[in-house]
């Protein structure tokens, strides 16, 4: 760890406040350097599991066989597209290829400028988008609203009112207030929104999945603002809400581009854009864009075994049905420690509430720190999220099981 920080620098931070080296994966399983073995409860990127042979064995021998940049023809891409686009509603049928969710999000920022022939950004108040320039602005996780660009507005996550209630704090229509406030605001700083950045299941903000119908008359303003609506799929695609392949269709928003990347390409760097083909001729009419490694014949291979995998092991009714035991498991929990204020989620994507007490439902982060390092010891990984650090978040491999499911639960009460 000493030789890691000093020719990595303090920019790789770890999960855990103590040391885990993991070396060997296995579906849910993790090892570490001292052959301890972890149940993964937290990363999306082994989507369909670790190491899953299906998915070895496609791009091993892709690999073996041609590998080079994306200016070459190849019929893996066109598969894999073709393959992406049977699974999105008419008519978001063109894919670009790129190789990170930054990359993804950027380029759909730009196809969204040069379209709209807007400059400013709507996102929600603790999203997280990416890490470059343009896309790290969009950070409201961490940048606080004072120091946000003028060109950045936030709106709220439709928070629930609390405890016990999942009814919206706000009525749709003062949920959309929120955004034709938004608007105006950038307006009078001399933006016109170009985006509405939308995470489909809110996860960064804290996991919230609204009424259906809730969000219609937010996404209106949009419209009406000449914005185009970009669906973040990073964390919500292939399945993982169990109710639906893809997260903006279980939120109900019909976006113009989708932009997707961790678990695509099962821990290899594939990551796509997908929108309408008269958006890309709009976008190349004064842009271009070229990727060098976007959508090799290595990704496409393994991207194209991940969406085999899926559909042959019925992975979305696996994430539909182990994720409803999951929370009943949880939701048992939460009525004997008063600590868990909520249990919530969809599919295989759960979040845990960590409060002081249920009365005061004062969000508890020093808390929830305490019960990933206590999880981590007892040999399962979870991770934190929401605006107030205090979510545990659960996002296993697709193959997560109710026996799984159980292990993490009998975890956690040992920690609590």
């Amino acid at each position: 760890m000493e030789r890691r920080a000093r020719l990595l620098g303090p920019m790789y931070k770890q999960f855990y406040q103590t040391p885990f080296v993991p070396v060997r994966g296995e579906g849910v399983w993790v090892t570490d350097e001292n052959g301890k073995r972890y149940l993964d409860a937290y990363n999306n990127v082994p989507h369909v599991g670790h190491c899953h042979p299906r998915v070895v064995e496609a791009a091993s021998r892709q690999l073996a066989t041609f590998n080079s940049n994306t200016r070459y023809p190849s019929e893996l891409i066109v598969d894999y597209a073709e393959r992406l686009a049977e699974t999105m509603p008419d008519p978001l049928k063109v894919c670009m290829f790129v190789c990170s969710g930054t990359e993804a999000n950027e380029l759909a920022w730009r196809i969204a400028m040069a379209n709209s022939g807007g400059s400013g950004a709507l996102i929600t108040r603790s999203a997280f988008h990416g890490n470059s320039t343009i896309i790290g602005a969009l950070d409201s996780s961490t940048i606080p609203t004072e120091r946000q660009q003028a060109w950045v507005a936030t709106v709220p996550a439709p928070e629930h009112r609390g405890i016990g209630d999942r009814t919206p704090k706000l009525t749709a229509s003062e949920y959309a207030e929120q955004y034709r406030r938004a608007i105006v605001g950038l307006a009078e700083r001399g933006h016109r929104p170009a985006a509405y950045f939308a995470c489909p299941v809110f996860a960064s903000d804290g996991l919230y999945s609204p009424p259906a119908g809730y969000l219609n008359e937010a996404i209106a303003e949009v419209r009406k603002s000449g914005a185009l609506i970009i669906a973040d799929e990073v964390q919500s695609a292939l399945g993982r809400t169990g109710t639906h392949f893809w997260g903006f269709q279980h939120a109900g928003i019909t976006p113009d581009i989708v932009t997707m990347a961790k678990p695509m390409g099962n821990g290899l760097p594939l990551a796509v854009v997908i929108t309408r083909p008269e958006l890309v001729e709009g976008f190349l009419k004064t842009e271009r864009y070229f990727n060098t490694f976007g959508g090799n014949q290595v990704v496409a291979a393994a991207g194209i075994a991940v969406l085999d995998v899926l559909r042959e092991e019925g992975l979305q009714q696996n994430a539909l049905q182990v994720g409803a035991y999951l929370r009943g498991r949880l939701a048992r929990l939460m009525d004997r420690d008063e600590r868990i204020g909520d249990v919530r989620g969809t599919g295989l994507f759960v979040g845990v509430e960590v409060v002081r007490d249920r009365a005061s439902q004062v969000p508890a982060p020093e808390i929830a720190r305490v019960l990933i390092e206590g999880l981590l010891q007892r040999g399962v990984l979870v991770g934190i999220t929401g605006a107030g650090r205090n979510l545990l978040k659960i996002r296993p491999p697709m193959i997560f099981s109710q026996d799984h499911a159980d292990q993490l639960v009998e975890a956690l009460e040992s920690v609590l």
